[in-house]
């Protein structure tokens, strides 16, 4: 075996080499991870924002038939105008619901939340802030950027009789 300064510095190289590669390969998956998420993101605002208009139209045909059982109560009596408000009113009222509902769901929705979770888990270890600071995500996570596990448990238990026994 050779321990010169050339094997060394070939060694130094050869990780930095790997070490280039594999950090390619993490900013090719967080890529593709942030356009798949993308691509989900943007299909359910689509979603949402589609809902709304249908509501929407479903409300001024409700509005529509109000007005009409109005004029028709005031015209004509009760008798025949009343179904008109009534149906319309139902409309309208079930159509602002869902239009407040689907409001609701896009408020809460987190877009690309995966993506910069997971930017933030790469780039802890380096020592690096990820801009905006803090992950996106509610739950909670450890400050290594691990999940709790059993074996997380039992690594700390390990190292707690280590310490006992010195």
């Amino acid at each position: 075996m050779r321990d010169g300064p050339k094997d060394k510095a070939d060694g130094i190289v050869a990780l930095a080499r790997e070490t280039a590669d594999a950090l390619g390969r993490l900013t090719k998956q967080h890529l593709h991870l942030a356009r798949l998420e993308m691509r989900a993101d943007l299909r359910t605002m689509g979603r949402e924002a589609g809902l709304m208009a249908v509501l929407a139209a479903l409300a001024i045909v409700g509005y529509a038939l109000a007005m009409v059982g109005v004029s028709m109560i005031v015209g004509d009596g009760w008798k025949r105008g009343l179904p008109f408000l009534i149906i319309g009113t139902v409309h309208v009222l079930a159509s602002g619901v869902g239009i407040l509902i689907a409001v609701a769901r896009l408020r809460r929705m987190r877009p690309m939340n995966a993506t910069a979770d997971e930017v933030h888990r790469s780039l802890e270890p380096l020592g690096i802030s990820p801009p905006g600071g803090t992950s996106t995500s509610a739950r909670p996570s450890r400050t290594d950027g691990r999940q709790d596990s059993q074996e997380d448990s039992q690594e700390e238990s390990q190292e707690k009789s280590q310490e006992k026994s010195q």
